[in-house]
């Protein structure tokens, strides 16, 4: 049996189910080595960088969600990943609040808006970004990166909501739960970092077509709330309650296996909107051309890779041996 037959069989290892077939770029290995070699570069120090950049399989984690990336785009979407885990486990993941917190954090945000404007970066996490938005002029010159520099700013200010949460010991209701999710897990950021990643070539009408924002916002969902389900437990045990689990037992007075159900529901939910969408795209008024086709393609390997890899990196699986590329 082969290590994608494993995989598939082991159905107890995924959280929510996942339709979708098990693909990975054959360039994870040269991701991952290039991020490591940057992060070098830029300072990157001490054990939590050691574990983010050799414990958890980054490298692969872009693989899997753009397997169809050429190598140089596949090093960027992997730097990012890098970032942005290092960003949330130092700024954005506080497990403990302290009084004041809120002015260093303020302080750590300026220093990426620093970047974000242009200005130099004295600091690893910010030479990070900084190589990042480098690569994407140096690889594609005439990319206009402006959407997603806006993006990285409003994940900046989700941020500041959760952490406010946090603080106050408060658990939000679904709603706002659900919509600020999708900024401050960075869906809206990856959004606009696929546009080049993955070439896609939406013109405004149809990126701002109210059935394409809604597959927008319904892979956001899963790949959020996939996300919620592995680190439950972990984040249960810092009483961390920005999590799905706890905010649907405080929207409707549920245990946490009910909470656990709907929530697995609500991904099956989700992956029902996308293939609706994807399937029927003339029914909504929406012409299905090949960019169109290379969105939907690279979302069904994003929702694959949110179901997926969590299950086989140590970061998600206490005891787990590591990512095994199919």
């Amino acid at each position: 049996m082969t290590s994608a037959q494993t995989h598939e069989t082991s159905a107890e290892a995924l959280v929510v189910d996942c339709p979708f077939p098990d693909r990975s770029s054959p360039y994870g290995d040269a991701a991952a080595t290039y991020v490591r070699q940057v992060a070098a570069e830029a300072g990157v120090r001490g054990r939590a960088g050691a574990v983010v950049l050799h414990g958890i399989a980054l490298g692969e984690a872009a693989a899997l969600t753009y397997p169809d990336a050429d190598a140089e785009r596949l090093e960027v979407a992997a730097l990012w990943i890098a970032f942005l885990v290092l960003f949330d486990d130092t700024w954005s993941d506080l497990l403990s609040l302290e009084e004041g917190w809120l002015e260093p954090v303020l302080e750590q945000h300026a220093v990426i808006h620093a970047v974000l404007d242009g200005h130099g970066a004295d600091e690893p996490l910010a030479r990070l970004l900084d190589r990042v938005l480098k690569d994407i002029h140096r690889i594609d010159p005439r990319w206009d990166d402006t959407r997603l520099r806006q993006e990285i700013r409003r994940y900046l200010s989700a941020t500041l909501w959760e952490l406010d949460l946090r603080d106050r010991g408060v658990v939000p209701d679904l709603t706002s739960y659900l919509r600020m999710r999708r900024v401050f897990s960075t869906m809206t950021v990856q959004l606009e970092l696929d546009h080049f990643v993955c070439r896609l070539r939406l013109p405004e009408q149809v990126r701002t077509h109210p059935c394409v924002q809604l597959v927008d916002m319904a892979v956001a969902d899963y790949g959020c709330i996939a996300n919620d389900l592995y680190s439950f437990e972990e984040e249960r045990a810092h009483g961390l309650s920005a999590n799905i689990v706890p905010v649907l037992q405080h929207e409707y007075g549920w245990d946490i296996p009910t909470a656990r159900a709907h929530a697995r529901k609500l991904c099956a939910r989700a992956v029902e909107t996308y293939e609706d969408i994807r399937t029927r795209p003339a029914r909504y008024g929406l012409t299905e051309d090949d960019d169109l086709r290379r969105y939907f393609a690279h979302y069904k390997a994003f929702m694959s890779a949110a179901a997926r890899w969590p299950a086989r990196s140590d970061r998600y699986r206490e005891g787990a041996v590591g990512f095994v590329t199919p």
